[in-house]
Order: structure tokens, then sequence, then C-alpha cells
């Protein structure tokens, strides 16, 4: 999925399903919905780059390599 589609399909979802429970002010349901619903998409979108950070990955490379080496 692209970037910007699952930014707007997540704000278009938070909000329609805040206003579709809102009993009294829809805007203001459908506004905290729609950021709800970027937050959501925001650490989606983050959270797949921030696993492991590089350090991590050089020392699995050092071991690879290592472990290469002796057999």
């Amino acid at each position: 999925m692209r970037k910007g589609l699952l930014y707007v399909t997540s704000a278009v979802i938070g909000a329609v399903g805040l206003a579709a429970s809102a009993v009294g002010d829809f805007i203001a349901a459908a506004l905290t919905g729609a950021g709800l619903g970027l937050i959501f998409a925001l650490v989606f979108h983050v959270y797949p780059n921030d696993i492991a950070p590089p350090a991590d990955r050089r020392h699995e490379n050092t071991q690879r390599r290592k472990a290469a080496a002796k057999s």
C-alpha cells in the first residue's frame, strides 16, 4: 500500500468510526477519529524502520563473518 493512501485510508476510517458512534458533536468526533487514524498510520509507517538499529545489524554481520571464517 502506498504511504499516502495509508494515511488517507486511516484518517477516513477513524473519522467515520468515531462520527458513527458519536451522539452529539459529529464534526469534533470525526476530527478526533481522523487524528487517531493518522497517528495509527504514522506508527505503522515508522515502526518497520525502527526494528533494529544499524549498530545491531553490524554486530550480527560481524558474527556471521566470524562463523563463516571458522567453517
